[in-house]
């Protein structure tokens, strides 16, 4: 093998396949080439976003699937046919199929796939508009925790208002209770007390929360 092809298989031997075995997998993790050269990661072929689904094709004529926009008409490699080869997503039928590249990828080659340095500004181009929409949601999320702490501080006084008021019919009961001996029903007034207060304690822990905790 001369350098040159040497040095294209050693570059190739740098990373793995997803697919690949547990070995080279391993490997390639060591900084090591992998062993087996069917590990080696291969080109990925994805098919174009709106891809008609095979309900879709069913119904179509040969006419309508050939009018198809040229990014649909990708290959597929068939392994279960005599003899093996790459067909066309689309143009395919009842008893028929069409070798790859068919009529309309010839006629349109340049509009089937994208270029290589087009799709990473694509996908760099939607990951920041991600990033940018992640950051806008957390701003609004912030917004919307620091107006409901604003509208519960503006509630707290008449909230706590109606508590005290709650908390002194629940002594008056219980002080009559007691001046009956009634002592039992005393007994109970002061739990059911106990339970709306720590139910108020956990609504307040709840309102702040949002706020303490931030926005993830």
């Amino acid at each position: 093998m001369s350098d040159r092809l040497t040095e294209i298989a050693a570059r190739a031997a740098a990373s793995a396949d997803p697919g690949a075995c547990g070995t080279c997998r391993s490997r390639v993790r060591d900084g090591l080439p992998v062993e087996h050269d069917e590990c080696a990661a291969r080109a990925t072929l994805l098919e174009a976003p709106g891809h008609p689904y095979y309900e879709d094709l069913v119904d179509l004529t040969a006419e309508e699937k050939a009018a198809l926009p040229a990014r649909f008409h990708t290959p597929a490699f068939d392994n279960l046919g005599r003899p093996n080869a790459w067909l066309c997503r689309v143009c395919w039928g009842d008893g028929w199929v069409t070798q790859w590249p068919c009529a309309t990828a010839q006629k349109h080659g340049a509009e089937v796939f994208a270029a290589d340095h087009l799709a990473e500004d694509e996908s760099r181009k939607q990951a920041a508009q991600l990033e940018q929409a992640r950051s806008i949601a957390v701003e609004l999320e912030n917004e919307n925790a620091r107006l409901s702490a604003q509208v519960r501080d503006m509630e707290r006084p008449a909230a706590q208002a109606k508590r005290d008021e709650i908390r002194q019919s629940y002594a008056e009961l219980a002080s009559q209770a007691e001046q009956d001996r009634d002592y039992e029903g005393a007994f109970n007034v002061q739990c059911t007390l106990r339970e709306r207060e720590e139910q108020w304690k956990r609504e307040d822990e709840e309102a702040v929360r949002p706020v303490e905790g931030g926005v993830s």
